[in-house]
Protein backbone atom coordinates (compact mmCIF):
# COMPACT_ATOMS: atom_id res chain seq x y z
CA UNK A 1 0.00 0.00 0.00
CA UNK A 2 1.12 3.69 -1.08
CA UNK A 3 1.43 5.78 2.29
CA UNK A 4 1.72 9.94 1.73
CA UNK A 5 4.47 11.62 2.64
CA UNK A 6 5.35 15.01 3.11
CA UNK A 7 6.92 17.65 0.86
CA UNK A 8 7.23 21.39 0.77
CA UNK A 9 5.82 23.00 -2.44
CA UNK A 10 6.62 26.78 -2.90
CA UNK A 11 6.88 27.30 0.69
CA UNK A 12 3.41 25.51 1.59
CA UNK A 13 3.72 21.78 3.14
CA UNK A 14 1.34 19.32 1.73
CA UNK A 15 1.14 14.94 1.91
CA UNK A 16 1.72 13.49 -1.54
CA UNK A 17 1.96 9.20 -2.26
CA UNK A 18 5.35 7.91 -1.86
CA UNK A 19 7.20 7.56 -5.23
CA UNK A 20 4.23 9.15 -7.46
CA UNK A 21 5.22 11.64 -10.69
CA UNK A 22 5.81 14.61 -8.91
CA UNK A 23 3.98 16.64 -11.70
CA UNK A 24 0.93 14.94 -10.82
CA UNK A 25 1.38 15.82 -7.43
CA UNK A 26 1.74 19.28 -8.11
CA UNK A 27 -1.09 19.64 -10.28
CA UNK A 28 -3.76 18.41 -8.46
CA UNK A 29 -2.40 20.36 -5.91
CA UNK A 30 -3.30 23.47 -8.26
CA UNK A 31 0.06 24.46 -9.17
CA UNK A 32 0.16 25.60 -12.47
CA UNK A 33 3.12 23.44 -14.28
CA UNK A 34 3.11 23.35 -18.56
CA UNK A 35 3.60 20.43 -19.95
CA UNK A 36 2.64 19.14 -23.39
CA UNK A 37 4.14 15.31 -22.96
CA UNK A 38 2.87 13.65 -20.02
CA UNK A 39 -0.08 12.00 -19.57
CA UNK A 40 -0.86 9.70 -16.53
CA UNK A 41 -2.09 6.93 -18.61
CA UNK A 42 1.32 6.13 -19.86
CA UNK A 43 4.94 6.35 -18.21
CA UNK A 44 6.49 9.96 -18.01
CA UNK A 45 9.20 10.58 -20.94
CA UNK A 46 10.56 14.18 -20.38
CA UNK A 47 10.24 15.30 -23.89
CA UNK A 48 9.17 18.65 -23.63
CA UNK A 49 11.18 19.74 -20.72
CA UNK A 50 8.63 22.37 -19.46
CA UNK A 51 7.62 20.87 -16.55
CA UNK A 52 10.69 21.95 -14.98
CA UNK A 53 11.36 22.76 -11.57
CA UNK A 54 14.03 23.17 -8.76
CA UNK A 55 14.48 19.74 -6.33
CA UNK A 56 16.33 19.64 -2.81
CA UNK A 57 16.21 16.55 -1.33
CA UNK A 58 16.48 15.51 2.25
CA UNK A 59 20.64 15.36 3.17
CA UNK A 60 21.17 18.03 1.02
CA UNK A 61 22.59 21.31 1.58
CA UNK A 62 20.07 23.69 2.09
CA UNK A 63 20.86 26.11 -0.55
CA UNK A 64 21.76 23.59 -3.56
CA UNK A 65 18.75 22.95 -5.60
CA UNK A 66 18.52 20.94 -8.92
CA UNK A 67 16.71 21.49 -11.69
CA UNK A 68 14.73 18.94 -13.07
CA UNK A 69 11.48 17.33 -14.84
CA UNK A 70 8.50 16.62 -12.57
CA UNK A 71 6.97 14.72 -15.09
CA UNK A 72 9.38 11.49 -14.54
CA UNK A 73 10.98 12.51 -10.56
CA UNK A 74 9.31 10.93 -8.25
CA UNK A 75 8.19 12.15 -5.42
CA UNK A 76 10.18 11.92 -2.15
CA UNK A 77 10.25 12.32 1.57
CA UNK A 78 11.37 15.84 3.05
CA UNK A 79 11.07 16.87 -0.64
CA UNK A 80 11.65 20.58 -1.05
CA UNK A 81 9.88 21.89 -4.37
CA UNK A 82 10.23 25.42 -6.05
CA UNK A 83 8.08 26.18 -9.21
CA UNK A 84 8.34 29.73 -10.11
CA UNK A 85 12.24 30.72 -9.58
CA UNK A 86 13.83 32.98 -11.90
CA UNK A 87 16.20 30.02 -13.00
CA UNK A 88 12.79 27.60 -13.46
CA UNK A 89 10.91 30.30 -15.54
CA UNK A 90 14.01 31.09 -17.84
CA UNK A 91 14.61 27.68 -18.68
CA UNK A 92 11.06 27.16 -19.17
CA UNK A 93 10.98 30.36 -21.65
CA UNK A 94 13.78 28.68 -23.33
CA UNK A 95 11.72 25.61 -23.97
CA UNK A 96 8.70 26.78 -25.37
CA UNK A 97 10.78 28.95 -27.52
CA UNK A 98 12.49 25.99 -29.01
CA UNK A 99 9.23 24.59 -29.25
CA UNK A 100 7.51 27.31 -31.01
CA UNK A 101 10.30 27.76 -33.66
CA UNK A 102 9.17 24.30 -34.71
CA UNK A 103 5.37 24.83 -34.38
CA UNK A 104 4.42 28.34 -34.68
CA UNK A 105 1.28 27.39 -35.97
CA UNK A 106 0.38 25.30 -32.87
CA UNK A 107 -2.44 26.68 -30.53
CA UNK A 108 -1.61 24.76 -27.25
CA UNK A 109 2.05 25.65 -28.01
CA UNK A 110 0.93 29.73 -28.65
CA UNK A 111 -0.83 29.15 -25.20
CA UNK A 112 2.05 28.52 -23.24
CA UNK A 113 4.10 30.64 -24.89
CA UNK A 114 1.96 33.41 -24.02
CA UNK A 115 1.67 32.24 -20.31
CA UNK A 116 5.31 32.49 -20.04
CA UNK A 117 5.48 35.79 -21.67
CA UNK A 118 7.10 34.72 -24.46
CA UNK A 119 5.84 35.70 -28.00
CA UNK A 120 8.29 35.14 -30.36
CA UNK A 121 11.26 32.54 -30.98
CA UNK A 122 14.64 33.75 -31.80
CA UNK A 123 14.96 30.75 -33.34
CA UNK A 124 14.20 29.80 -37.19
CA UNK A 125 11.07 28.90 -37.81
CA UNK A 126 10.46 25.06 -39.61
CA UNK A 127 6.41 25.21 -39.90
CA UNK A 128 6.63 21.67 -38.74
CA UNK A 129 2.91 20.86 -36.83
CA UNK A 130 4.45 17.62 -34.49
CA UNK A 131 6.13 18.56 -31.44
CA UNK A 132 7.86 14.55 -30.92
CA UNK A 133 6.61 14.03 -27.88
CA UNK A 134 5.81 10.48 -28.83
CA UNK A 135 2.47 10.60 -26.50
CA UNK A 136 0.89 8.83 -30.08
CA UNK A 137 3.52 5.97 -29.86
CA UNK A 138 3.50 5.23 -26.11
CA UNK A 139 -0.50 5.57 -25.74
CA UNK A 140 -0.68 3.27 -28.72
CA UNK A 141 1.97 0.63 -27.23
CA UNK A 142 1.38 0.43 -23.43
CA UNK A 143 -2.69 1.37 -23.63
CA UNK A 144 -4.01 -0.09 -26.76
CA UNK A 145 -1.27 -2.86 -26.77
CA UNK A 146 -0.45 -1.86 -30.54
CA UNK A 147 2.99 -1.10 -31.91
CA UNK A 148 1.88 1.00 -35.19
CA UNK A 149 3.76 3.75 -34.45
CA UNK A 150 7.04 4.97 -33.81
CA UNK A 151 10.02 7.31 -34.36
CA UNK A 152 11.91 7.20 -37.07
CA UNK A 153 14.95 9.48 -38.18
CA UNK A 154 17.97 10.93 -36.52
CA UNK A 155 18.48 14.49 -35.52
CA UNK A 156 16.75 17.29 -37.29
CA UNK A 157 15.32 14.27 -39.81
CA UNK A 158 13.41 12.89 -36.79
CA UNK A 159 9.88 12.03 -37.22
CA UNK A 160 6.67 9.75 -36.27
CA UNK A 161 5.82 7.49 -38.12
CA UNK A 162 4.89 4.06 -39.30
CA UNK A 163 6.76 1.37 -40.40
CA UNK A 164 8.10 1.92 -43.89
CA UNK A 165 6.54 5.32 -43.82
CA UNK A 166 3.06 3.49 -45.58
CA UNK A 167 -0.10 2.35 -43.85
CA UNK A 168 0.16 0.23 -41.42
CA UNK A 169 -1.22 -3.45 -40.57
CA UNK A 170 -1.14 -2.95 -37.04
CA UNK A 171 -3.41 0.18 -36.77
CA UNK A 172 -6.33 -0.59 -36.10
CA UNK A 173 -7.62 3.12 -36.23
CA UNK A 174 -8.64 3.10 -32.84
CA UNK A 175 -8.41 7.13 -32.21
CA UNK A 176 -6.72 6.73 -29.19
CA UNK A 177 -3.44 8.83 -31.11
CA UNK A 178 -5.86 11.17 -31.86
CA UNK A 179 -7.17 12.02 -28.66
CA UNK A 180 -3.94 11.85 -26.67
CA UNK A 181 -1.66 14.55 -28.85
CA UNK A 182 -1.15 17.68 -27.56
CA UNK A 183 -1.47 19.80 -30.32
CA UNK A 184 -4.25 18.04 -32.62
CA UNK A 185 -1.41 17.43 -35.53
CA UNK A 186 -3.42 14.12 -36.00
CA UNK A 187 -7.04 13.84 -37.39
CA UNK A 188 -9.86 11.06 -37.72
CA UNK A 189 -12.22 11.18 -40.36
CA UNK A 190 -14.83 9.29 -39.62
CA UNK A 191 -17.65 8.23 -42.49
CA UNK A 192 -20.72 5.98 -43.05
CA UNK A 193 -19.03 3.53 -43.09
CA UNK A 194 -15.35 3.76 -42.63
CA UNK A 195 -13.09 5.53 -40.76
CA UNK A 196 -9.63 7.11 -41.42
CA UNK A 197 -6.39 8.45 -39.61
CA UNK A 198 -4.97 10.66 -41.49
CA UNK A 199 -1.61 11.35 -40.41
CA UNK A 200 -0.81 7.31 -40.66
CA UNK A 201 -2.74 6.81 -44.07
CA UNK A 202 -5.05 3.93 -42.17
CA UNK A 203 -8.59 4.07 -43.31
CA UNK A 204 -10.74 0.81 -42.21
CA UNK A 205 -14.49 -0.76 -41.93
CA UNK A 206 -16.50 0.18 -39.28
CA UNK A 207 -18.95 -2.03 -37.48
CA UNK A 208 -22.49 -1.05 -37.44
CA UNK A 209 -24.55 -1.43 -34.70
CA UNK A 210 -27.14 -4.26 -35.27
CA UNK A 211 -29.81 -2.17 -33.73
CA UNK A 212 -29.55 1.54 -34.93
CA UNK A 213 -27.70 0.31 -38.13
CA UNK A 214 -25.11 3.50 -37.61
CA UNK A 215 -21.16 3.02 -37.62
CA UNK A 216 -19.49 2.55 -33.76
CA UNK A 217 -16.07 1.53 -34.04
CA UNK A 218 -13.53 -0.54 -36.67
CA UNK A 219 -13.84 -3.85 -36.97
CA UNK A 220 -10.40 -4.33 -36.51
CA UNK A 221 -10.60 -2.41 -33.15
CA UNK A 222 -13.35 -4.86 -31.63
CA UNK A 223 -11.69 -7.81 -32.60
CA UNK A 224 -8.36 -6.26 -31.14
CA UNK A 225 -9.82 -6.03 -27.66
CA UNK A 226 -11.75 -9.14 -27.92
CA UNK A 227 -8.91 -11.06 -28.02
CA UNK A 228 -7.04 -8.72 -24.94
CA UNK A 229 -10.10 -9.48 -23.37
CA UNK A 230 -9.99 -12.98 -23.74
CA UNK A 231 -13.53 -12.96 -25.26
CA UNK A 232 -14.78 -14.57 -28.29
CA UNK A 233 -14.42 -13.44 -32.01
CA UNK A 234 -17.72 -11.12 -33.06
CA UNK A 235 -18.26 -10.12 -29.12
CA UNK A 236 -18.44 -6.40 -29.22
CA UNK A 237 -19.35 -6.32 -33.07
CA UNK A 238 -22.75 -7.83 -31.32
CA UNK A 239 -22.64 -6.23 -27.84
CA UNK A 240 -24.77 -2.98 -28.52
CA UNK A 241 -27.25 -3.77 -30.60
CA UNK A 242 -27.91 -6.52 -27.73
CA UNK A 243 -27.31 -3.85 -24.67
CA UNK A 244 -29.55 -0.94 -26.77
CA UNK A 245 -32.42 -3.64 -26.77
Amino acid sequence: MTRNVKITVDGRELEAPLESSLLSALQREGFDIPSLCHHEAVQPYGACRLCLVEVNQKGWKPDWRKLTTSCNFPVLDGLTVTTQSEKVLRHRRLVIELILARTPRARQVQAIAESLGVSRTRFREQDEDCILCGLCARVCSEVVGVHALAFSGRGSRKHMSTPFAEASSECIACGACVYACPVDCIHMIQGSTRRTIDRWARTLDMELSEHSGLPFAPAAQLEHFSRRAGLPPGFFASAPGEMER
